[in-house]
């Protein structure tokens, strides 16, 4: 049981971390944001973790990112056509005029701009599990071969 209280813990700390970061950014961009939006937002951070938890720190950090942005796409495709065909979600966000978008809840650019949020999502998610729940060792990153970024040690109490 006290396993499944520290796993509840980090995805809720991990959850509202990406639920405020998501509906900031959304704030910041477009003027105004909606609860669902920052629920994906959430989430999103929790799957991508869960994901970075399973694999190598070896494992190259733009496909990580890569896999983030397909997550992120995936989420918007699902939201975005229950929102389009049904009344249970408000319709949130309209792709329609932008290039190589899918009936106007997907599109190339935004994600694009979803693999770089998703490297902030890695970064951010194990500097949390690191530094503030001590849920893992020192995070490092390699990007495309190379070793690129450690995080300082923390310092021994």
């Amino acid at each position: 049981m006290k396993n499944t209280n520290k796993v509840l813990y980090k995805n809720s700390i991990l959850f509202i971390f990406g639920f405020c970061v998501y509906i900031t950014i959304e704030v910041l961009f477009r003027g105004y944001s909606n609860a669902v939006c920052g629920a994906m937002g959430g989430l999103a951070v929790v799957v991508i973790d869960k994901i970075n938890d399973e694999i190598s720190w070896d494992f190259d950090l733009f496909w990580q990112a890569v896999v983030g942005s397909l997550l992120i796409t995936f989420m918007e495709l699902v939201i975005g056509l229950i929102s389009r065909y049904s009344s249970i979600i408000p319709v949130m966000w309209d792709y329609s005029n932008m290039p190589f978008n899918y009936k106007g809840v997907i599109c190339l650019p935004f994600s694009i701009a979803w693999i770089f949020l998703s490297v902030v999502a890695i970064f951010l998610a194990d500097a949390i599990n690191y530094y503030f729940l001590n849920d893992s060792e020192q995070p490092h990153y390699v990007l495309f071969g190379k070793f690129v970024f450690s995080f300082p040690a923390k310092e021994k109490t």
